[in-house]
């Protein structure tokens, strides 16, 4: 074990010296960025709900344990789901297994050490991000240290009974699916769990949470966040228990702690007979590739005729051949169901409230747009490199290829933006001026995110195929998504002027001034249609000069 761990050291230590230090100081930053955020809200709500000198005792601690079920349910789904997709990885495809079964280390070791990687692999994220959360309930809930010592412990009991649970997982599913529809299986998993989970705590309205005030029978309001259903799960024990310690109750903390102790019994229990019966039988059917059934392929004729309609036939199988990129079409469902629900709860004491919101919901759905773009847009051309050459080589016009690429992610872009926007502009029923102006500022942002997101990917040197990851965080990425988030910003306060003088006259009861409102309109479509005309030629000049060999 001790030679492992010093390989894995060095190994860990010279991937670092090899790597781009720019990226690791981005990295750093933003990761520091949003410890500090989340260090802020979680400081804000504890601190709100533990200085109400309304609240009673029993109500803060139902509060707090309410927000801390909530927090760990989302690291608990976090945690599965990572060491699920971790020990695929680790447990049958690292390279260096066929090493170690080569070697005089017994198996159980070999498979102990895989188990470490596992957790720490999936656990450091986490471990991460509730840092925070658990700050915030100490310093205000539980600030003995023989408290916070005991809480820590519960912690990592629960850490590594979610981590076991998705080694378990892990290891159950590739007995029942072919190592061709393993992967994409995975994905699917992972995306519902996310989208399951998403969705779930939007349904909760955690806002509620420092406002009891809106119901006007506490004992209701308690008992709408009462989930039974819970009390089986890690997530509940770990809240559970760090309450029961700040009230003293040392006995129900022994009880939730035999239950993380039975419950990661039991996963070792069933990892040993894994380990025993079925690990290498899986390991080899994984490396042979053995798969039940048969997949045909045809190119069947479509409704558009000419190059057009064989581009669309060729993007649309490359599409669905990669789970990559449809598995993320449940994230954009879980997306839209959470717009949806927001726009039905968010409170309207006003009509200047109401059509503040409806204006910052049209740069929410740009938003979204760019994250989209940013997934499926600015990686369509780089991943498919080196094949890409194929089809330049073909007699197709080049520039017909890439006119009918931002055709294609041009419409459906366009498509999900005004939805977003009618679905807030029918729950909120908004003034006219305000549908206009949503109509007036989509249609050239969306076009110019689009147009941008194929800009920069073609500025990527080389001709390696690339993962969408690797291709997200690269420089010519962050530099789209930065652009983005500027042109973004800045025309949403500039479409603030036009609609500030037509309400301003509204409710003043002056003549509104609609010459002065179309100059400010014309305005901004002319600098989009200078800024859009520029990129274009630049995107169509990267294009010619783009070499992909």
């Amino acid at each position: 074990m001790k030679i492992l761990l010093k390989v894995k050291f060095k190994s860990l230590v010279n991937t670092i010296k090899n790597s781009s230090s720019r990226k690791y100081i981005l990295f750093l930053l933003f990761g520091i960025l949003i410890f500090a955020l989340l260090s802020v809200i979680s400081v804000k709500v504890f601190g709100y709900i533990y200085n109400q000198s309304d609240f009673t005792l029993p109500l803060k601690y139902f509060l707090a344990e309410k927000l801390l079920t909530m927090v760990f349910l989302t690291m608990y789904t976090m945690l599965i789901l990572s060491s699920l997709i971790s020990t695929l990885n680790i447990f049958f495809l690292s390279k260096d297994l066929n090493l170690l079964f080569s070697s005089p280390i017994p198996p159980g070791k070999i498979f102990f050490w895989k188990g470490i990687e596992v957790l720490i692999n999936s656990s450091a994220m986490v471990v991460f991000f509730s840092l925070p959360v658990l700050f915030s309930y100490f310093y205000y809930f539980s600030p003995s240290s023989g408290n916070i010592i005991l809480s820590i412990l519960s912690f990592l009991l629960f850490i590594i009974s979610g981590v076991l649970l998705g080694i378990t997982t892990g290891f159950i599913i590739p007995g029942f699916i072919s190592v061709k529809r393993l992967q994409p299986a995975l994905s699917v998993t992972s995306i519902l769990l996310i989208s399951f989970v998403v969705i779930f705590i939007r349904m909760l309205q955690p806002e509620k949470f420092g406002n009891p005030d809106i119901i006007d029978n506490v004992l209701e309001y308690i008992g709408s966040f009462s989930t039974p259903f819970f009390k089986h799960f890690p997530f509940h024990w770990l809240s559970n228990s760090m309450i029961s310690i700040s009230k003293g109750g040392y006995s129900d903390y022994l009880n939730f702690g035999i239950y993380f102790l039975i419950l990661i019994s039991v996963f070792i229990l069933i990892l040993w007979y894994f380990q025993k019966r079925f690990y290498f039988k899986l390991f080899d059917k994984l490396k042979r590739g053995i798969s039940g059934g048969r997949k045909t392929s045809t190119w069947k004729k479509r409704l558009i005729k000419g190059d057009y309609g064989t581009l669309l036939n060729k993007e649309l199988k490359s599409f669905l051949r990669t789970p990559e990129q449809w598995s993320q079409l449940l994230v954009i469902g879980a997306i839209i169901v959470v717009f949806i629900m927001n726009m039905k709860v968010i409170p309207l004491p006003s009509p200047q409230i109401k059509n503040f919101i409806a204006y910052m919901n049209i740069g929410m759905a740009a938003f979204i747009v760019t994250g989209l773009n940013s997934r499926f847009t600015f990686t369509s051309i780089p991943m498919e490199n080196p094949g890409i050459v194929h089809i330049l080589a073909s007699p197709f016009d080049r520039r017909k290829i890439l006119k009918f690429k931002l055709i294609f992610y041009m419409i459906p872009m366009m498509a999900l933006a005004f939805f977003l926007f009618f679905t807030g502009e029918i729950t909120l029923k908004l003034d006219r001026i305000a549908r206009i102006s949503g109509i007036i500022y989509l249609v050239p942002a969306v076009f110019f995110i689009t147009l941008m997101a194929f800009f920069f990917s073609l500025r990527i040197k080389g001709s390696k195929a690339l993962s969408p990851q690797h291709l997200i965080v690269s420089r010519e990425g962050i530099s789209f998504m930065l652009w983005s988030m500027i042109y973004i910003g800045l025309s949403i306060m500039y479409m603030i002027r036009p609609l500030y003088i037509y309400f301003f006259h509204k409710f003043t009861g002056k003549e509104i001034p609609y010459g002065e409102i179309t100059l400010w309109i014309a305005g901004f479509f002319l600098i989009n249609f200078l800024i859009i005309s520029y990129f274009y030629r630049n995107m169509r000049k990267e294009w010619r000069e783009k070499e992909f060999l």
